[in-house]
């Protein structure tokens, strides 16, 4: 079972814990962590989830769990759905943008992975490749991406 911490609109822990899957009362958020990664080429790494998350297209995130920093969360989530492990100084932290009941923090990752080495967890993704910017707006504008996702790139584009 997760667990996630309660935060206020300026993201601070309130101390109130809830199961994941929960909903929040008014005026209560969650915190997830989402990383957009650039390679040398300037295109984008994206996954496309599994038909059990939905089947969109989006990027590498998650829910940051109780006692958790976003930062922590982020290097997890690469870990599990990706099989990419990168050192914490890699990822820098970009922002983060209110999403209704979630909270998303940012991060930025710039490097050449190759794609042939990802180990996907298929629970949670059936492929990735590199796209371009207006190969990602394509798929936004057509609800081809996960919505909050899409959101977040749109800002930080």
């Amino acid at each position: 079972m997760e667990y996630l911490d309660i935060y206020d609109k300026n993201k601070k822990k309130t101390g109130k814990i809830i199961v994941r899957g929960e909903k929040p009362k008014e005026n209560e958020h969650i915190l997830l962590s989402i990383i957009f990664i650039k390679n040398s080429e300037g295109k984008y790494l994206i996954q496309k989830t599994s038909k059990e998350k939905g089947g969109h297209y989006s990027s590498t995130g998650g829910h940051v769990e109780s006692n958790e920093d976003s930062k922590t969360t982020i290097l997890r989530e690469l870990k599990e759905e990706l099989g990419l492990i990168v050192n914490r100084d890699e990822i820098k932290y970009i922002g983060d943008i209110l999403l209704g009941i979630p909270i998303a923090d940012v991060y930025y990752l710039e490097k050449d992975i190759n794609l042939k080495d990802l180990k996907l967890q298929k629970e949670e993704v059936d492929e990735v490749s590199y796209m371009t910017k207006d190969e990602i707006l394509n798929l936004i504008n057509n609800e081809n991406f996960t919505k909050s996702h899409g959101k977040i790139l749109k800002k930080y584009f």
